[in-house]
């Protein structure tokens, strides 16, 4: 079996130029045919020499980098999970290797799937070892498999690439796109930064951004080749595109937002005030309960209890199932605990908007519109609460 090195670049959107190169390898049997690498590993594991046809590859990826190879740009390695053990700690050898290349540690990114160990504490001791040596460690293939945060804090990576699973489920998919956004945002408080991986197309590159990636790699910028051949110029000009169209995107957005959240403000208002010119419930909420975002109208007292029954929109209770049928009663509920709450009561002539959160019973998620006011013949403090549909404002 013969073996050799493609490289496929690593793009910084903010810097919209390359960063780094994953080196992939390419193997072909003795017959000429194309070999696939789990297949190469494999048949190599079979054979007993996993770890020899690892360092081999290693050492094909660093020789033909030369010719690639920049002071400021990374290289990503790919390790076995052979090779996750304790006689594999071998820093010094290695970085003697790198030097005749002209490399030093903090060029290399060794990449390695979150279980690749069987044995956690052995690839914690095995990341501490390499990361204390000067290489930058990432977690491979993220949102696949057994993935979890508590791991992520544990290894305390410098770079987590998401598996492209993760970005081909988000496509025109509104509830995949936030969580995608939410998993990112989770990810960069452990320190490291993001790749997304398997951007194709521009609406790929789009969503990488607005969900705030740091870094991409995927055939729409370049496709990995001997020297990782790739087009600076219009890399920059494509990038500056796409920045162009997310922020007109996010501009337009943010005013519909706007737009829809002043309407649901200024019917919340007018609710509140009939509702304090003795007007009764029901009869006071009746238009806003119309309104096709809103899910359900009640009242709190001054602690936070609420004081009547929920009010619900009929087009709710209509795709509402009985699922969640034993939280559907919710006069006496306390909700001092919620911010809309709180803050309506510290803020009374301000109307306030939570973010989102599972409203009850339907699971639904929901943003409330909560403001103080005084009923008649009455010096207590009210909090009128508007569930909405959290959709609505992002649609």
């Amino acid at each position: 079996m013969s073996i050799s090195t493609h490289y496929q670049p690593i793009i910084s959107l903010a810097h919209r130029r390359v960063v780094g190169y994953e080196a992939l390898l390419r193997a072909k049997r003795s017959n000429g045919e194309f070999c696939p690498p789990l297949e190469a590993f494999e048949h190599a594991r079979q054979q007993g020499r996993a770890e020899q046809f690892d360092r081999l590859c290693l050492a094909n990826h660093l020789k033909h980098f030369e010719p690639i190879k920049r002071q400021d740009q990374w290289l990503f390695l790919n390790l076995s999970s052979d090779t996750i053990n304790p006689q594999n700690q071998r820093a010094e050898l290695i970085t003697k290797r790198l030097a005749k290349q002209g490399l030093q540690p903090q060029n290399i990114v060794l990449e390695i799937l979150e279980d690749a160990a069987k044995d956690g504490e052995q690839l914690k001791e095995f990341v501490h070892y390499y990361r204390t040596a000067g290489f930058l460690i990432a977690i491979d293939d993220f949102g696949t498999g057994h993935s979890n945060f508590d791991r992520m804090w544990e290894l305390k990576p410098n770079i987590v690439k998401l598996d492209r699973s993760m970005l081909a489920n988000a496509r025109n998919n509104p509830g995949r796109q936030r969580w995608l956004a939410r998993c990112i945002a989770l990810l960069r408080e452990t320190g490291a930064l993001i790749i997304v991986e398997g951007v194709e197309t521009q609406d790929d590159a789009l969503l990488a951004l607005d969900s705030d990636a740091d870094l991409a790699q995927g055939y729409l910028f370049a496709k990995p080749s001997p020297l990782g051949q790739h087009d600076q110029a219009w890399l920059l000009n494509e990038l500056q595109m796409l920045h162009h169209h997310s922020l007109c995107s996010l501009g337009e957005r943010q005013r519909l937002h706007t737009q829809k959240k002043l309407s649901l403000k200024n019917m919340l208002l007018e609710t509140a005030h009939a509702i304090s010119q003795g007007i009764d419930f029901p009869a006071a909420t009746a238009e806003i309960l119309q309104h096709k975002a809103v899910e359900r109208v009640y009242l709190l007292n001054s602690e936070g209890v609420q004081i009547v029954e929920s009010l619900i929109s009929e087009h709710v209770i209509q795709d509402t199932s009985m699922r969640y049928a034993p939280l559907t009663r919710s006069d006496g509920a306390l909700w001092a605990r919620r911010a809309y709450f709180r803050n309506a009561m510290d803020q009374p002539d301000q109307v306030q908007l939570s973010s989102p959160y599972i409203g009850l019973p339907n699971a639904n998620l929901n943003i409330t519109l909560s403001k103080a006011l005084c009923r008649p013949f009455s010096e207590e403090k009210n909090v009128l609460c508007v569930d909405i549909n959290a959709h609505y404002l992002s649609e």
